[in-house]
């Protein structure tokens, strides 16, 4: 058996594979859209995972306000929780201001809170997100371990399958780290050429650049002119 959760990539992204700008909201992406949302809740997975940015897409950009001079317990923090739907949150600098520990989000199940962090967040940072009831595990000294983490999710929590929908650098963090399985893409027949938009998949700064191949499982048209593309990663 896995010592971690089997790990998707569920991706809506334009013909040019941007994963954000005018083409989501062109009315030739509704349909689409739509399909990518349905198709999200088919994979019967029990946690979703995001990147900081997009989390503040849905939280709000304000910075937490954290008590500098905070002690808290090392290691881990399991808080106590009646939901069995988790909502991963890819912050290591500790960025995300939580006002609640459950997510709710309509059309979803209600989803407690798991921070990823590292040992070097800042102690005052978990002692915010316990004040909160917030979970977190750590994984890594000071650059993330996502093998690691993910070992942790599966063993404190029971994750099993797990979504990860963004940014296209938590994206191409799973990649890179070998913990993606699979990937779900499904493209909308809309373009926009904003520049600097993120992409299915972006590099970190100063990461070492190299080649990934994917092998094609099956693909559907979806939402009229869209199609759904699942590819298994090739280690």
């Amino acid at each position: 058996m896995s010592k971690r959760p089997y790990v998707i990539c569920h991706v809506f992204a334009g013909l040019n594979g941007h994963i954000d700008g005018a083409y989501m909201f062109d009315p030739a992406a509704a349909a689409p859209r739509a399909a990518y949302a349905q198709l999200q809740g088919s994979f019967g997975a029990d946690s979703i995972a995001y990147g900081a940015v997009t989390t503040k897409g849905f939280e709000g950009a304000d910075a937490p306000e954290i008590d500098a001079t905070a002690d808290v317990p090392a290691g881990d923090y399991v808080a106590p929780h009646r939901e069995n739907k988790f909502y991963i949150s890819i912050d290591p600098a500790g960025e995300i201001a939580w006002q609640s520990a459950t997510y709710r989000r309509a059309g979803h199940d209600d989803a407690h809170v798991i921070e990823v962090l590292t040992a070097s967040t800042p102690r005052g940072y978990r002692a915010y997100l316990r004040d909160r009831g917030i979970s977190y595990v750590l994984a890594g000294k000071d650059a993330l371990n996502l093998p690691l983490a993910l070992e942790k999710l599966r063993l404190l929590f029971g994750i099993e399958r797990m979504l990860v929908c963004g940014g296209g650098k938590t994206d191409m963090s799973f990649l890179a780290a070998g913990v993606l399985d699979e990937l779900s893409l499904v493209l909308s027949p809309t373009v926009s050429g904003k520049s600097g938009v993120a992409s299915v998949f972006d590099e970190m700064p100063g990461a070492a650049v190299r080649s990934h191949a994917f092998e094609l499982k099956r693909m559907e048209r979806v939402g009229g002119n869209g199609l759904h593309l699942v590819y298994k990663v090739l280690r």
